[in-house]
């Protein structure tokens, strides 16, 4: 069998679609070697991965989390560059020992993609996210996100010109940049969800959303709920919400004719918000799988793996985007009638009690919300998820054994 290297960034949205193809894969006898930060050996062990630490650098988890608050993603692009500097030299070290026969890298470690052209590996990009280019951005979306990026610029094109100066033509020349390609593709969607646009060619396979409930954490809530219908709030591990927002929902469904579950991260203080209504359990974490399961409708930020998992149980989902990305996400589920959207954070507007009220009302009183979730539902689960993904990346090892890389 062959020895496969997983590169990730410390990053949830990233790492759980992952976490049930290693699964997959190692028990098909692939021996799997999977790099990420202290915080997820736990998750990573549990495949039956070898887990590998990065050294200490400037990308974690808590460093994303704040670096995204303000939906600034030009920020991201410089923190990559800068640790695809830190982490070249320690992995070009490693990976001379290791001798991969493929190398995975996410489609935002440029350092995965980097290593193995250097080290003339066969590689495959793993995308957890829609891919997309300018052509889904509207004007104002451009100028939006122009204004992010040109403060960004200077930095960015130093750090850009430090890798070009020292690797070379290691330096991918394709454009655009992100998300970063190999010569096979793994996109965690269905084809009927993912936008046409020129980017996409052969190498993609879009095998859907890779569910595994054994490959997730925490301790399941069916037992709790019971056979109850449930409103179920979260804005994921990035961006969590503000205490403010909290007590908004708690205005907004105290008297409201049903459970409402909310996951609300660890930043949030429970001195900040207040008495919690009786009919609400909050928590800083909830099993998503499982509550998914008993969820009416999902309020979430709109990041890929809480539509792709609020989807494939058929829920209709309210989005509150906190930036482009999760803007784009948004429209794309709601141009096919499963969503509801809020853009009042990406325009610094308050959501107010009546606004948040009135989401909640129309998604559960008009069933066309809910046949649109399930319609897609249908799609998603057509796919072929973690096995499909398994499927093509050993089909591609051994059509690679006959084809020989070129190191830089």
């Amino acid at each position: 069998m062959s020895t496969i290297i997983y590169l990730l960034p410390p990053a949830h949205g990233h790492v759980n679609p992952t976490l049930p193809v290693i699964q997959e894969l190692v028990t098909r006898g692939e021996t799997i070697i999977c790099y990420n930060t202290a915080e997820f050996r736990v998750q990573i062990e549990q495949t039956g991965a070898h887990f590998r630490a990065y050294p200490p650098m400037e990308m974690t988890p808590v460093a994303l989390s704040r670096l995204l608050q303000d939906g600034n993603l030009a920020r991201i692009t410089g923190l990559i560059l800068r640790t695809t500097e830190h982490l070249l030299p320690f992995l070009l070290d490693a990976f001379a020992h290791e001798k991969p026969d493929l190398i995975v890298f996410d489609s935002i470690a440029l350092w995965g993609k980097m290593a193995a052209t250097i080290l003339g590996v066969h590689a495959v990009a793993s995308i957890s996210h829609f891919v997309m280019d300018e052509h889904q951005l509207p004007f104002l979306d451009i100028v939006r996100l122009l204004g992010q990026v040109l403060p960004q610029m200077p930095a960015i094109l130093f750090a850009r010109r430090r890798l070009m100066n020292t690797y070379g033509t290691a330096y991918p020349s394709a454009r655009p940049l992100f998300p970063m390609r190999g010569d096979l593709n793994i996109v965690f969607t269905s084809q009927e969800l993912q936008p046409s646009i020129p980017l996409i060619d052969a190498t993609f396979r879009f095998v859907g959303p890779a569910i595994n409930p054994q490959t997730r954490s925490g301790t399941s809530m069916a037992d709790e709920l019971g056979q109850e219908k449930v409103i179920y709030i979260s804005l994921g591990t990035i961006h969590t919400p503000q205490s403010s927002f909290v007590r908004t929902c708690f205005a907004a469904f105290a008297d409201y004719p049903t459970r409402v579950i909310m996951s609300v991260g660890s930043q949030v203080a429970s001195s900040a918000i207040g008495s919690i209504p009786a009919n609400f359990i909050v928590r800083p974490s909830v099993p998503q799988l499982d509550v998914l399961q008993q969820t009416a409708v999902f309020i979430t930020h709109g990041g890929m793996n809480s539509i792709h998992e609020g989807l494939y149980y058929g829920v209709p989902l309210i989005l509150i985007p906190h930036q482009v990305e999760q803007l784009l996400n948004a429209r794309i589920v709601t141009a096919r009638g499963a969503g509801y959207l809020l853009t009042h954070q990406l325009t610094h507007t308050q959501i107010t009690v009546p606004i948040l009220r009135q989401a909640v009302d129309t998604v559960m009183a008009d069933p066309h919300y809910r046949v649109a979730a399930q319609s897609l539902q249908g799609s998603l689960r057509a796919t072929g998820g973690y096995y499909q993904a398994a499927d093509a990346i050993q089909s591609y090892i051994s059509e690679s054994r006959m084809i020989v890389v070129t190191p830089v």
